[in-house]
């Protein structure tokens, strides 16, 4: 009697389509997966769309854009002129290899007061090294680099593309999630992961950028070599954090500049 019952209740189930016949666990990953695969197809489209309608953009548009989204560092000194003053000399050179430089920034160039070692573009072309930066580096072929990396930024509109494709990816997104917490937290996931990896593109880009200035100026690339080599004695940090940095590795960097002549 009980084996009746078992079966006629199995069989019930087997038959009713409101009871799903997939574990919640499987039906977890299969949400998953169509996520992933969703934002993947929103975040090609977004580089896609970003791409071409910033690099279509006037350059009159280019550099009103530009204006309204640069700010002003309030701690300029000018405790390295010398290294300065050879980079005005050197910034002439470089924009007169690239037309995208040309005519539309006057790339002005500012030492801050801060010890890290960093150096960094505004959108509109505005350049600031650290003193922490100046004042560990007497090479003048890594200046060069240095400087000539940041104009790359400039060159590939980094800037703006990124803003564009942030735009593009929150429009999409939100057409998704429709405020539901648990697949906004989840899509919010994919795109952190994706903002990284599309950061460390675009340091890529401006390395391979430099690169190519360092062998039209001086026919070697030993300037970039040495840059990264100095910061792999700076940084000293295990290569699995740069899985969540927006710089890829210097490891990473000294093989590219390696093998992109």
């Amino acid at each position: 009697m009980n084996d009746n019952l078992e079966e006629k209740y199995y069989k019930l189930i087997e038959n009713n389509v409101n009871i799903g016949k997939s574990s919640d666990g499987k039906e977890f990953l299969i949400l998953l997966s169509g996520l992933a695969v969703i934002c993947f197809c929103i975040f090609v489209f977004s580089d896609i769309f970003s791409g071409f309608v910033i690099d279509n953009m006037s350059d009159k548009t280019q550099v009103k854009l530009e204006n309204m989204l640069s700010g002003n560092n309030n701690n300029i000194v000018n405790k390295n002129q010398q290294k300065m003053q050879f980079l005005e000399e050197i910034k002439p050179k470089i924009i007169s290899m690239d037309k995208k430089l040309q005519g539309k920034s006057n790339f002005n160039l500012y030492e801050i007061d801060e010890k890290i070692v960093n150096a960094y573009v505004q959108p509109n072309g505005d350049i600031y090294l650290t003193t922490g930066l100046l004042d560990k580096v007497d090479d003048k072929k890594v200046l060069t680099f240095i400087l000539a990396h940041e104009m790359g930024h400039y060159a590939h509109r980094d800037h703006l593309k990124a803003l564009g494709r942030e735009l593009t990816i929150a429009t999409l997104l939100s057409f998704i999630t429709m405020g539901h917490k648990d697949i906004s937290s989840t899509v919010n996931g994919f795109s952190s992961i994706n903002n990284i990896h599309h950061s460390q593109k675009q340091e890529e880009n401006a390395d391979i950028y430099a690169n190519h200035v360092m062998y039209r100026l001086y026919g070697n690339n030993n300037g970039a070599v040495e840059f990264f080599k100095f910061l792999q004695k700076e940084e000293k940090l295990p290569e699995f954090i740069y899985y969540f940095s927006t710089h890829p590795s210097n490891e990473r960097r000294l093989y590219i500049i390696r093998n992109n002549r």
